[in-house]
């Protein structure tokens, strides 16, 4: 699933693009642009731009203009500083009841008196016998700002989503379950584990925010050996708890220079194969594969399946 809040999202160009799509992704510091065309039948990747957070939407609208992308379907995803994820029981109401049955809970649990968008998903599987939904909030101020930015760019809106959902794109199907390390520059350390495509289960590691920046020698001086036991505690959760088959990959998405590195010193703590992350995704020569452009670019793929 892919958060939604289609009642925002009213807009449709009928002027046909170059492009296939449109992904950014929008952080504390700044926006990612990744754009795809299809070539012979298959997606390529084949621009990517930054543009820093101050004055975003007009900067937008000249990037769009110059590289002729107006009229593009775009998919907008939030980084994970952005919002919280909070992790409610099922409200017992019909489905389309849902939305409205969450909003003083979550009003309370965020302690804001302000006008929320809401929108859920349900994991695919669960260790309580309560049904349970994973809940993302934000203003609706902050929601209409980025609908204005995007579509007095140029650009046609589709959806706005989740960093945490939205980066199952960029992983090859697979029936065994995998985990993504995955950090933007400085940020926080999130540790999602993926089985066919879907999202099973996340968490936020606190503590790493420093770890791009650190050489070989400052890992193996201990905080490896830490992450290796929280990525090793998750392990055993997924498999004890949620009663799934054993993880069979751990992939590593860090801005960094050591990413080999710190992967063989996790491999082993872990004794599962770790590497570094490649996403699933054709790109033109001149395309910098790199962490910090991950979610724009698994936003701009954009799996229909996934989507309310």
């Amino acid at each position: 699933m892919i958060i939604g809040w289609r009642e925002y999202i009213k807009n449709r160009f009928k002027t046909a693009s170059q492009f296939h799509s449109v992904g950014i992704m929008i952080g504390l510091k700044g926006i990612q642009i990744s754009s795809l065309k299809k070539v012979q039948g298959e997606l390529r990747w084949v621009q990517q731009h930054f543009i820093n957070i101050e004055n975003w939407q007009v900067e937008l609208k000249t990037y769009v203009e110059k590289e002729k992308l107006g009229n593009t379907k775009c998919h907008v995803v939030l980084a994970i500083t952005k919002y919280k994820i909070l992790h409610i029981d099922k409200p017992a109401v019909a489905e389309v009841e849902i939305i409205d049955a969450l909003q003083w809970n979550v009003k309370e649990q965020l302690a804001t008196d302000e006008q929320l968008v809401i929108d859920y998903f349900e994991p695919p599987a669960s260790t309580n016998s309560t049904p349970q939904i994973n809940v993302v909030a934000l203003t609706e101020s902050e929601i209409i700002h980025i609908r204005n930015g995007i579509l007095k760019a140029g650009l046609q809106l589709e959806n706005i989503g989740i960093e945490e959902l939205i980066i199952c794109n960029l992983c090859a199907y697979s029936d065994h379950a995998v985990i993504l390390l995955k950090q933007q520059q400085d940020g926080q350390l999130s540790l999602n584990i993926i089985k066919q495509n879907q999202l099973y289960f996340s968490r936020r590691l606190k503590g790493y925010e420093s770890i791009g920046s650190l050489s070989a020698e400052e890992l193996a001086m201990g905080i490896a050996d830490n992450l290796s036991l929280e990525i090793q505690r998750s392990m055993d959760y997924f498999e004890s708890q949620m009663r799934q088959a054993p993880i069979k990959q751990v992939y590593i998405a860090i801005d960094s220079l050591h990413q080999e590195a710190l992967a063989e010193l996790i491999k082993n703590v872990v004794y599962v194969p770790v590497e570094k992350f490649v996403p699933y995704v054709l790109a033109e020569d001149n395309i910098s594969v790199l962490p910090a452009s991950f979610a724009s670019l698994a936003a701009a793929i954009h799996t229909p399946q996934l989507a309310t």
